[in-house]
Order: C-alpha cells, then structure tokens, then sequence
C-alpha cells in the first residue's frame, strides 16, 4: 500500500468536518462488519431520532421527516464504498452518542439531528447506488431546511436584516405544525408552536419596512390560531380564556393585513369555544355567523359553508330544528363550490356536511336519523384523526341512545384506539359523555371493558 493509498479520501475528510470524533474500535473491525452494522443501524436509528425529536418537543422540518422515512425499514445500498467504511461505521457511533445523550440543550441537539440527518441522507447512498429523482429531492430539501435554519438564527440576532427567506422558512414552519395538529398530540407541539409565534413578534416588532410588517402581521395571524387551537385542545377544552386571547391576536393581525379569510377563520374557532366549551349556543351562533358574513361574498367558499354548518348546530344545540335544518341548507351550496385554489382549502373535507349532521341530530334528540349519517361519516374519514375520533365518539351516543350496548362499545373501543394516539380534547370530551350514559349498564362486562379504557386514558 503506498502513501497515496493511505491518505483519507475526499469523502472521509467531509465526513470528518460535519461529525464530531470520539474513538471508535468499529473502524478497526473488517469492512464487512462496519457495513453489516451501518445497515442495521442507520435504518432504526433514524426512526429512534425521530421519536426522540417529538418525545421532547423538538421541531422537524417535513423534509428531515421524510428524509428519516426514507431509510425506515431497509438498509441503505452500499455498493461500490469500500473505502468510506471507517466513516460510515463513525456515522453508526455518532447517532448512537445522540441518542444516549442527555445533556445536550434541545436546541443543539436538533442542529445536530438535522446535520447528521443530512449526512446519513447524503453519505449512505454511495455512488454505486441510484438515487430516483424523489430521492433527490428529499436531500436537497434536508439541505434547505439546514441552511434557512441557520440564517433565521443570524436573524434572530439581528432583527433588521429580517428578509423574504426567514419569513418564507417562518411561514413553512406554522404550515408544517398545522399539518400535523390533527395527528399529534397537541401538548408535543405547543412549545414549538410558542417558540415560532413569539419568534414572529419579535420580528415584526423589528421590521425594516411595511413589506415585511405586513407579511410577518399574516403569518403571526396563523401562527397565533394555532396556538389558540393547541392550548385549547391541550387543555382538553378548558382552557377557554388563553385560547380566546390568541385568536383575538390573530384577528387583530389578519385585519392588519386585511386578510378576511383568516380572520374569519379565528372568529369561528372562538365559536367553537363557545358551543364546545362554555356551552353557550347563542354567543357561539353569534360568532359562526360573523365568520360567515366575513366569507360568504365568494372570497372562500370552504370557509363559509363550515361557519354555516356551526350556525345549525347552534340551532340544533337550543332545539330549534327548523334553523338548524335551514343553516344546514345554506352551507351545502356554499361546500359544493369549494375549488381547490379557495384561500381555506385545508379547512375543507367532503365529510364535513355529515359529521356536522350527525351532530345536529343527536343535539335535537334524534339518534335513530344520526347513525346512519355518523356511520358513513366515519368510514371515510381517515385523515383526520382528531375528527374521526369525535364522530366515532357521537356514534357511540347515537348506539347507547337506542340502547344498542354491543355496537357502542365496540365504536367506543375504536374511538379510544384513535384518542390514545392523537389525545384530542374534543374526542375526549365526547367519549366521557359516552361513559356517563353508560353508566345504567355499568355490571356489564363490555360496558365494564370500556371503562376500564376510559379510566387508562384519564391516567395517561
């Protein structure tokens, strides 16, 4: 072997700049080993991040999330990399070293995630394997993420320099969490939530000039909806005052910007408020009909037909069948026009005008109308998870209302499955309601069965 031989390889000297270095006996193991182990590792590892990122409230990018989905199961290819084994088996160790790590500030160790994340994404695929464009993609989106990362931390710093990079990463990151409000828990994502929404503030507070006010005023409008979402879901529909005051933030925000559209949308999430939590059906039809006004001139049809639907349960809530009925008419040609460029197209599921039915129904005291509309409601819902778990929820009520013991547990046991997953307030409520109205049959053992579950999931 001569010298050249033994100089570190382009490949090993990059690998060496980005991981940090501790000794490793892998290195001096065989080729064959570090490979065998890399593959191993590298596939479960990233999924351990992962869980580790959520379990501490640590955000990631929808690009590192997929770029970690990319090698869950199967090992990377290594053909054709012999000699970036020495590496390759110190990438092995430094994910092992972040995982038994605890005491690094979560803040370094989502850096540090993210770069190693980049490194297994860019590293393990060698040039001996073909990478398809998807592939592709997901590594240079791992990188972006990295880079606007770091250059919203220097902004950070030096609030004046705030640009369209920073606030397209900020906006980036508010649409992210809301992708994943309906299947994740909403006590994991308040942190980041908070971080963000405090994060906008500070810039906006900072800005060097109108453009950037107003664009930072919108994206503090969604950003503090959101977190009035969290705080009351995470609060399991309690925490009625926090919540208001972050959608009255955001609709000060959005009027700023004159985005009626959002501030529509705060208005009837305070309605939800009302009807769900306070239990005040006229302040809540009240605040449904003004999110409606704000968006029934065509500026979103999907908002609008959503605020109306709200307006018959209010109804529905005080018994009055016939405004209920008559709200629930107006919002289906409103759903029926809903175009996928409608500014509140993500509010949007074809299941809507059935959950909210369904609900309406059990309100006016009318179970035997409700389950057919709940049970085909529930069958197509799979998405949104939080929702499912409500109408699997009022199904169980529609069953027990008609004294039908085996069909409520059994929609009950589902229910529970979803819940004890998404831990929404709002299925929570619904399913301890349940429990109630169970209680005349609670000798039973399927009915005992369900509240044992309950009881589990009060302890968790």
């Amino acid at each position: 072997m001569t010298a050249d031989d033994r100089r570190p390889t382009s490949s090993q000297v990059q690998w060496a700049k980005v991981l940090p270095l501790r000794p490793s006996t892998a290195s001096a193991q065989p080729i064959a080993v570090d490979l065998e182990r890399l593959a191993t590792e590298v596939g479960t590892t990233l999924t351990e991040l992962v869980a580790v990122a959520d379990a501490h409230g640590i955000e990631l990018s929808p690009a590192a999330r997929r770029a970690a989905a990319l090698f869950d199961g199967r090992p990377p290819a290594v053909e054709a990399g012999a000699e970036l084994s020495p590496a390759l088996a110190q990438f092995a160790a430094t994910l092992d070293e972040l995982l038994t790590s605890h005491t690094l500030e979560l803040d370094v160790l989502r850096r540090q995630f993210l770069r190693v994340l980049r490194v297994a994404t860019a590293a393990t695929v060698l040039p001996g394997s073909h990478m398809s464009l998807t592939e592709t993609g997901m590594l240079a989106g791992s990188r972006q993420t990295i880079e606007a990362t770091d250059r919203l931390d220097y902004v950070l710093k030096h609030p004046r320099s705030v640009d369209a990079a920073a606030m397209k990463h900020l906006r980036g990151q508010v649409q992210d969490l809301n992708e994943r409000y309906d299947r994740t828990p909403s006590t994991s994502l308040l942190p980041v939530a908070g971080q963000h929404l405090s994060q906008i503030v500070f810039l906006r507070e900072h800005a060097p000039d109108e453009r950037v006010h107003h664009e930072l005023r919108a994206i503090e409008a969604q950003a503090a909806t959101l977190m009035g979402q969290l705080v009351w879901d995470a609060s399991q529909r309690r925490d009625h005052t926090t919540a208001n005051t972050y959608y009255d933030q955001a609709i000060s925000a959005a009027r700023h910007t004159g985005d009626t559209t959002m501030e529509g949308y705060a208005f009837l999430r305070k309605s939800f408020v009302a009807l769900y939590g306070e239990r005040n059906p006229r302040q809540g039809r009240s605040l449904a009909r003004q999110a409606a006004a704000l968006t029934r001139n065509g500026m979103s049809h999907a908002l609008a037909g959503l605020a109306l639907l709200h307006v018959g349960e209010a109804f529905a809530m005080l018994g009055e069948r016939r405004g209920c009925e008559a709200a629930l008419g107006e919002a289906e040609p409103q759903l029926a026009q809903v175009q996928p460029t409608d500014p509140a197209y993500r509010l949007y599921c074809p299941d809507q005008l059935g959950r909210l039915q369904g609900s309406c129904y059990l309100f006016l005291g009318d179970p035997k109308k409700a389950q057919p509309i709940l049970e085909s409601t529930a069958r197509s819902l799979h998405d949104r998870q939080k929702s499912r778990a409500i109408v699997l929820g009022n199904l169980a009520l529609a069953h027990i209302r008609q004294h039908d013991l085996e069909e409520a547990a059994t929609t009950l046991h589902q229910a529970i499955d979803v819940v004890e997953l998404t831990r929404g307030g709002g299925a929570l409520t619904v399913l301890f309601t349940a429990g109630r109205e169970l209680r005349p049959w609670q000798r039973e053992p399927i009915v005992q069965d369900v509240h044992d579950r309950l009881l589990a999931l009060v302890a968790a």
